[in-house]
């Protein structure tokens, strides 16, 4: 005779097992589409430096600033404040600032009042990688955001 204990324990173990595998995939999906926002943004670069290049007026590649969504982000120059930072990325990096040692995308997207979801903090991600990439702040670690 089957006992019901028995039952729900087979039935537990198949859903962990089914829960485990909607998890590698949800990780896959994710991955997937922070490479599709990253490619998006390095396009965004590529061409932006491309019209630099050919006459757009910016100067030579990677001297104009980084094109992020139609706005441009300038490089960090002693004496600029963030004031030049476009408002986003100013509210974002007064955030991070206010954070001290070092604060993750999620943490951020919190602190800003942005929904809990994986695209909000991919897009918040994009924009620190961006300030880092401009010198308005540094990677402390993998996903750990400081600015400068």
């Amino acid at each position: 005779m089957v006992s019901v204990d028995g039952l729900l324990d087979a039935h537990e173990v198949a859903v962990r097992a089914r829960v485990e595998e909607l998890r590698v995939l949800l990780a896959d999906a994710e991955r997937n589409l922070e490479h599709v926002a990253i490619t998006r943004d390095t396009l965004r670069v590529v061409v932006a430096n491309r019209a630099a290049v050919s006459g757009g007026g910016r100067g030579s590649a990677g001297q104009g600033p980084v094109m992020a969504s139609g706005v441009a982000v300038p490089s960090r120059r002693e004496g600029t404040t963030e004031q030049v930072l476009p408002e986003g990325y100013r509210g974002l990096w007064l955030a991070g600032r206010s954070a001290g040692d070092g604060v993750r995308a999620g943490e951020l997207a919190r602190a800003l009042g942005l929904p809990a979801t994986d695209s909000a903090r991919e897009r918040l991600r994009g924009k620190l990688k961006r300030l880092v990439a401009r010198g308005w702040a540094v990677e402390a670690a993998p996903g750990v955001f400081r600015v400068v």
